[in-house]
């Protein structure tokens, strides 16, 4: 029954494409969450403990800063009496560099240094710009010259997008909410829905072949109905079953 701490487990899951969700995911629940709150007094803290336990501190690196990280997760382990970390690897091959795992668990220890109680916090958000003033960080200085260690990059600030804090809207803040309406036996759909009426559609190839058949996503709210029919109908050949479908099949 700790919201605060679950919240934590989806949002790492949900802070990284699918290929790495599962990792970030098996990474926030081997900590229990009190180390997470009492680390997060200090960023380099946090994210040595982040980047510890999904395994990126295992290499000797010659850069002053991963060389800071790894004697600081070590002194952390130590101090919590930490078992090893059951690791699994991370991808970087295929993702845009400011998708990369690094990038992410910097992002996600600054959130998280930075707002405390960030479920009672969410809660408290009623537009898509209260949700973007509250996710609005960006990774630790380093990371402006960085993608990975050791390697430098030209100078970019690195902070959550909007596209991307309007996908952990979709994904995480707005079912989350909808599940501790229902858990304190409230209905908050109908603000809920109103929320995701507000919220830029998601934009992929499934969403791309709607519009090709004039089927435009004005909102997530659009987006995500359109997501439930092919998942739902057109990936099972449900055509029979489907308003839609047999429009089309009309014609």
């Amino acid at each position: 029954n700790d919201w605060e701490a679950v919240l934590c487990w989806f949002l790492a899951k949900d802070f990284v494409l699918s290929t790495n969700g599962q990792s970030f995911f098996v990474m926030a629940t081997s900590l229990p969450f009190n180390i997470v709150r009492k680390e997060g007094a200090d960023p380099v803290s946090l994210e040595a403990l982040l980047l510890g336990r999904t395994g990126l501190l295992n290499t000797d690196y010659p850069d002053l800063y991963p060389k800071q990280l790894k004697q600081q997760y070590d002194y952390i382990k130590t101090k919590h009496r930490l078992d090893e970390a059951y690791v699994r690897p991370l991808e970087f091959f295929r993702h845009r560099p400011d998708n990369f795992p690094t990038i992410r668990l910097s992002q996600l220890a600054q959130l998280y240094h930075l707002r405390h109680n960030l479920f009672t916090a969410i809660l408290e958000c009623n537009t898509p710009s209260d949700i973007a003033a509250l996710f609005k960080v960006k990774a630790s200085p380093y990371w402006d010259t960085h993608y990975v260690f050791d390697k430098e990059s030209p100078k970019k600030a690195k902070p959550l997008t909007a596209s991307f804090i309007d996908l952990l809207t979709i994904n995480t803040i707005v079912p989350f909410r909808f599940a501790y309406a229902k858990y304190m036996g409230k209905d908050a759909s109908e603000g809920l829905l109103k929320l995701m009426e507000a919220v830029k559609p998601e934009r992929n190839n499934i969403i791309e072949k709607f519009q090709y058949y004039k089927l435009e996503a004005k909102s997530a709210y659009d987006s995500q109905a359109l997501l439930q029919l092919k998942n739902e109908y057109c990936g099972s050949k449900r055509c029979l079953q489907c308003g839609i479908g047999l429009e089309l099949l009309k014609k």
